[in-house]
């Protein structure tokens, strides 16, 4: 009988082994989905508004006669921030042009977006522009 109890043993080790087993592969499931949720809304922060959303640009003025314009001044460059920046970047990498957003990095003396100086965001910006409608 002692060959039996020790078998039974054996069997209950195994079931509570095996139990704890499904536990944390159920708890590394849960964790996983919470991760893959928080991936999703990063994306969802990071993607460049859609088109449809963008702001209409206004019809332009009559130009006044040349006699009675000034002279007119160079059009004040638009500043980005960096998270505007980091948007369109990222924008790039989500339409599969991830090289071509490293190259342009690259381009600029940098390896990483945070290392580029802030007076290049507008150039930069424009030539991310250019690859994302190419």
């Amino acid at each position: 009988m002692s060959k039996t109890k020790d078998l039974s043993s054996v069997f209950d080790e195994i079931i509570e082994n095996g139990e704890k087993m499904v536990k944390s592969g159920q708890d590394v499931f849960s964790c996983l989905d919470i991760v893959i949720q928080a991936i999703k809304d990063m994306k969802a922060i990071m993607a460049p508004a859609p088109a449809a959303a963008l702001p209409e640009k206004p019809a332009p003025a009559a130009l006044p006669d040349k006699k009675e314009a000034p002279a007119a001044a160079a059009p004040a460059e638009k500043k980005y921030t960096f998270t505007e920046v980091r948007g369109i970047m990222a924008g790039l990498a989500g339409k599969g042009k991830k090289t071509e957003a490293r190259a342009l990095l690259q381009k600029y003396g940098v390896s990483r977006l945070s290392d580029l100086d802030e007076k290049d965001y507008a150039a930069l910006v424009e030539e991310a522009k250019v690859i994302a409608d190419g």
